[in-house]
């Protein structure tokens, strides 16, 4: 009994200390200043990664898969389910002009499993939702009575939104489940925009400031079919919805105008005096649904494919302020998105260890992900996402805990505006330990 007390307590302790890590931004995207940032939810486990992000049938006792809630009816009925993972990234940014590179790593997730009862299992955990990381620095000249003065605007932004959620699945049949997750959204986004006049001894430098405050509730559904078509083949069947909702925001915005020391900056007006309001956050419908196929425990194939009414969190600033203007280069637009992949799975029985490994591979493309326009032909451009994926899992303690590792390379982006190339690594610990069976005594 001790040693489950220490469990729970380390878990707790573990739980509580890495939660401000998720809030830590590192690589500069300029993609991540519209809307609530770049989202970090399709691909965040090691193990759908590997995969594509085929999720919707993939069901593990051993791994826990929040994109569809009902698969935590895999969790053994005896069984405590931890499960933590690492991620890494490594861009490149580029133009028709210039190339910029940048890397981070960081917490992808933390994550508990265990049964209230055979027919109703439970997670909660926490991971990254959105992540805003960006600076962007113009320089320009004026000429007027007949001087040339230099301006520098630098436009930045950091913060993101991180979720919290608990989940619950229901066993209907021995194969078929339903769940649902309850998602707390929470987070502070800060973005400003800065003109310098360094050259001049007349004009002030001023900044536009405002920071968003996010903390609202979201719900998410899931379900999970098997089929036995015959002894060695069954079909797996998964469905998803996100509801779309209407949700506040708090804003506080501030415009002054400031002086420059060395590395001090000092105010001297205030244009716009602190203000508090609500903004608009309007979540997409989102459906998914999912097809894979599994031979006797051998290997798996599935696709997937994920419908958004609009590829991300809608973020509408109240009009009454709107202190840095409109987004007029970036618009929302309808999401539509594929993934497709397969698994060798373990030989859980074998004495080879390279025989309980599991190797997996898959792909995935998204269509929709942002929309912005193109100064050069005057005409907003979609931009697709594209990723190839490869991952193994590594079996450890008799494959009551697995090590997954995966490695994603991918591009989006139009060239003549700006495409990102990625390279991520994932690295995750799914652990199962038997601490519900009750034991005899003779």
């Amino acid at each position: 009994m001790n040693n489950k007390k220490n469990r729970w307590l380390l878990f707790v302790l573990l739980f509580s200390v890495t939660l401000p890590i998720f809030a830590q931004n590192g690589i500069n995207s300029p993609f991540s200043q519209f809307g609530v940032g770049e989202l970090k939810t399709h691909y965040f486990h090691p193990y759908i990664n590997s995969m594509g992000g085929l999720s919707y049938t993939i069901r593990k006792n051993n791994v826990i898969n929040t994109n569809n809630p009902a698969s935590y009816a895999a969790i053994d009925s005896n069984s405590f389910v931890f499960d933590m993972g690492l991620g890494a990234d490594f861009i490149t940014l580029q133009n028709n002009s210039q190339s910029l590179y940048d890397a981070d790593a960081a917490l992808s997730h933390i994550m508990l499993g265990f049964p209230l009862a055979k027919w109703w299992k439970t997670s909660f955990g926490i991971q990254p939702y959105s992540e805003v990381s960006y600076i962007t620095t113009k320089n320009t000249y004026t000429l007027g009575n007949g001087d040339s003065l230099f301006a520098q605007s630098i436009y930045d932004g950091t913060g993101g939104v991180t979720k919290l959620y608990w989940g619950h699945a229901f066993k209907i049949a021995d194969n078929f489940s339903v769940g649902f997750n309850a998602n707390y959204l929470f987070g502070q986004e800060t973005r400003a925009m800065t003109f310098l006049f360094p050259d001049s001894a007349f004009m002030l430098n001023s900044r536009r400031l405002k920071v968003t405050q996010i903390s609202n509730f979201t719900f998410d559904f899931g379900l999970q079919y098997y089929y036995s078509l015959n002894e060695n083949y069954t079909l797996g069947l998964g469905l998803t919805y996100s509801m779309p909702m209407n949700l506040k925001v708090k804003d506080n915005s501030v415009i002054y105008t400031f002086v420059q020391k060395g590395y001090m900056e000092y105010a001297r007006d205030t244009i716009l005096p602190s203000a508090e309001y609500e903004s608009t956050l309007e979540m997409p419908m989102v459906v998914g649904m999912g097809l894979s196929l599994v031979r006797n425990e051998k290997w798996l194939v599935g696709v997937d494919a994920t419908y958004s009414s609009w590829s991300m969190p809608k973020y509408t600033e109240n009009p009454e302020i709107n202190v840095l203007g409109k987004w007029t280069a970036f618009d929302y637009t309808e999401s539509l998105r594929f993934s497709l992949g397969g698994e060798k799975m373990a030989d859980m029985f074998s004495s080879k260890y390279f025989e309980r490994m599991s190797f997996r591979a898959g792909l995935h493309f998204e269509q929709g992900k942002l929309s912005v326009l193109n100064q050069q032909t005057g005409a907003f451009e979609t931009l697709n996402d594209f990723g190839i994926h490869a991952g193994m899992s590594f079996p450890v303690r008799k494959m009551k805990s697995v090590i997954n590792l995966t490695v994603q390379w991918g591009t989006y982006g139009v060239k003549e505006i700006l495409n990102k190339n990625y390279v991520q690594i994932g690295l995750s610990l799914s652990t199962s330990d038997t601490w519900f069976k009750k034991r005899k005594y003779d």
